[in-house]
């Protein structure tokens, strides 16, 4: 008799986009969160992060656990997050476009 597998359910993360390099080529990407790592299956999303490496983000998937305990992530969606650098520097160009103006 088989045992049922657990319904998955949909968890969401935010962590930071991070290459998987081998002989100095990117062969895949993982989310790295405070807790653990996790390795992106290369759907159609997952594929998508590529663009956006060394980036924060808030990935939305399903998580599951290999047989050396790896997690994984099957990408739903997710949004880049914007991080407090971008936000000082798109306000220093703010103030700079507004004295030109004088």
């Amino acid at each position: 008799m088989q045992k049922a597998k657990k319904p998955q359910k949909e968890v969401t993360l935010v962590g930071f986009v991070s290459p998987i390099e081998e002989d100095d080529t990117v062969v895949g990407i993982e989310i790295s969160t405070d807790d653990d790592d996790y390795l992106v299956e290369l759907n159609k999303q997952g594929k998508d992060l590529f663009n956006y490496l060394d980036e924060d983000v808030e990935v939305k998937g399903l998580v599951t656990k290999d047989k050396d305990d790896n997690y994984k992530i099957t990408v739903n969606s997710f949004e880049v997050l914007e991080n407090e650098d971008d936000e000082i520097d798109d306000d220093d160009y703010d103030d700079e476009e507004q004295n030109d103006n004088y």
